[in-house]
């Protein structure tokens, strides 16, 4: 009895904090001095909206393979724009395909 009310506590705290959690879809995310990265975007086009030395703060790759064998090439770029919790931007065979922030995470301190 006492591991069935443990077993379901434990359930009931686990979901809640992963509703808690979670990522919000964002349409843009500032970068340079003025510019925005969007949705739809290349690299290239990144460049020219954010200056040549702009950079995100990290980036990882990813290749998966597509059932009929050619490779999705995923790139994920982490930002930290200035008073806002720290953003994810995917892109998909060289185009900007989602931009996310996450709910949990604290604004960068000064």
């Amino acid at each position: 009895m006492r591991l069935q009310i443990f077993s379901g506590l434990t359930l009931l705290l686990g979901s809640s904090i992963v509703f808690a959690g979670g990522s919000v879809e964002v349409p843009s995310v500032r970068c340079g001095v003025s510019a925005a990265i969007e949705v739809g975007m290349t690299p290239d086009d990144v460049t020219s909206h954010c200056g040549q030395t702009w950079q995100p703060s990290y980036v990882s790759e990813h290749v998966r393979s597509r059932s009929n064998g050619d490779p999705d090439i995923f790139h994920k770029w982490l930002l930290h724009p200035e008073g806002l919790p720290e953003t994810h931007v995917v892109l998909k065979n060289g185009e900007v395909v989602r931009i996310f922030t996450n709910k949990l995470t604290p604004l960068p301190s000064k």
